[in-house]
């Protein structure tokens, strides 16, 4: 349901809160990738990590940054996607200092379309957005939480800005039982008709196979990415969903903005995850 800036009453379905996240056993067995740390996550800066090896069969070299609240846990975690012309290190920190204080944590990993990087592997520079590759490297970011002893992964949510909302909803997609609850801010879908192999906007039919509560926002100044693909993400999506449009934001307005992260905390909890 599209609700342009009013607050509403959130209910919590009861398929999300009865929902369960699987691991893949490659990621957990000994044979699996190998995880790397470096630093302190509960520091300012957070930690670093890399993932080498194989993880379901495909080779991996990803890297990106992990933020954790203070204490022993179980938390439950965000997987912040980033947009283009940022990084995991920019994006996962800045959205993750806010989110570690809801006490969440924080893991964002570099996808193909990040910059001032090494984009690792899989994927290539032309397999942007919402491709089987960047929502693959986003299931590997929830496998380094499972190696983390003090992460619920029962209690996951996905999130991400423009190009990183692209991938969000490809993830939630591709992998339903990675995540409990979804948002995202600036992204949407393109119609089946003019979605083409190689664009990074998701399709129609990927945001029809979405099962993860969903909300999203979009600021009607946003230039980059028109709000009318939100539009269209809010008509065809099947599962609990609600979205914001707001007047007087732009497209790197909606990212940060006070009042849409306070609703997005809001949906969290109303879904479960805290």
């Amino acid at each position: 349901m599209l609700r342009a800036a009013l607050v509403a009453p959130l209910i919590c379905a009861l398929a999300a809160c009865s929902h369960r996240v699987s691991v893949s056993a490659s990621a957990l067995s000994p044979a699996g990738p190998t995880l790397t740390m470096a630093g302190n996550p509960q520091s300012a800066a957070g930690a670093s990590w890399t993932l080498t090896g194989t993880l379901d069969g495909t080779s991996v070299d990803l890297h990106g940054v992990l933020l954790k609240p203070r204490g022993r846990g179980p938390f439950p975690a965000v997987v912040l996607s980033h947009g283009a012309g940022s990084n995991a290190q920019v994006y996962g920190h800045e959205l993750g200092a806010v989110m570690r204080k809801w006490g969440l944590v924080c893991i964002a990993t570099d996808y193909t379309h990040a910059r001032g990087v090494l984009i690792g592997t899989p994927g290539a520079l032309i397999q942007e957005g919402a491709s089987q590759t960047n929502a693959f490297r986003a299931h590997a970011a929830v496998t380094v939480l499972a190696r983390l002893g003090y992460v619920d992964v029962r209690r996951v949510a996905a999130h991400g800005h423009s190009m990183g909302a692209f991938v969000t909803t490809a993830f939630v997609a591709d992998y339903p039982e990675d995540v409990r609850v979804a948002s995202h801010t600036a992204g949407g879908v393109l119609l089946d008709a003019i979605h083409m192999e190689g664009m990074p906007a998701p399709s129609v039919t990927q945001a029809r196979r979405i099962q993860t509560p969903y909300q999203w926002h979009h600021g009607l100044r946003d230039f980059a990415v028109p709000f009318l693909l939100d539009r269209r993400f809010d008509a065809v999506l099947g599962a609990p969903h609600e979205g914001y449009l707001y007047r007087r934001l732009g497209h790197p307005d909606v990212a940060m903005n006070a009042e849409v992260l306070a609703r997005i905390r809001t949906w969290y909890g109303a879904h479960g995850l805290f």
